[in-house]
């Protein structure tokens, strides 16, 4: 029961992180900041998807290190805060893997497919989930 009780608040407090870029440019740098929101939502609109209601953030590679794959995981995050179908989430991690394949090899590429798989469903409290740009437990428009 103590255990149960732990996850729980560890799911809860990963659910509540800061929402705010944490990447450089985007953190130091206001108008980079805007131009990738702006890019955000359009990617959003392209896919006839609204504009989620919370503003866009990045914090690069999410409970991964940021490295050399880092653009990847911004891309990656672009999607990840509209949110949509089950269909339009496995194509975001699939051009993860490739990106992050690409520059640092299948290896790298692989773990972190299967580590966005199993850490990005939309029903898990993370502030890194699918549709993240919505609040928690509200019905993402697509899902």
């Amino acid at each position: 029961m103590r255990r149960a009780c732990l996850l729980f608040l560890l799911l809860v407090a990963a659910g509540c992180a800061p929402r705010a870029h944490t990447v450089a440019p985007y953190r130091d740098d206001a108008a980079q900041a805007d131009a990738l929101a702006a890019r955000a939502a359009a990617a959003c609109a392209a896919r006839g998807a609204p504009v989620p209601p919370q503003p866009f953030h990045t914090d690069g590679c999410s409970a991964w290190p940021d490295s050399i794959w880092v653009r990847c995981c911004v891309e990656h995050d672009i999607p990840y805060w509209c949110g949509g179908s089950p269909a339009q989430r496995l194509e975001a991690d699939r051009e993860l893997r490739a990106c992050v394949a690409e520059v640092a090899g299948g290896t790298w590429a692989t773990l972190m497919y299967w580590g966005v798989r199993a850490g990005g469903p939309p029903r898990l409290p993370f502030s890194w989930r699918w549709g993240y740009g919505w609040p928690w437990r509200a019905r993402v428009p697509g899902q």
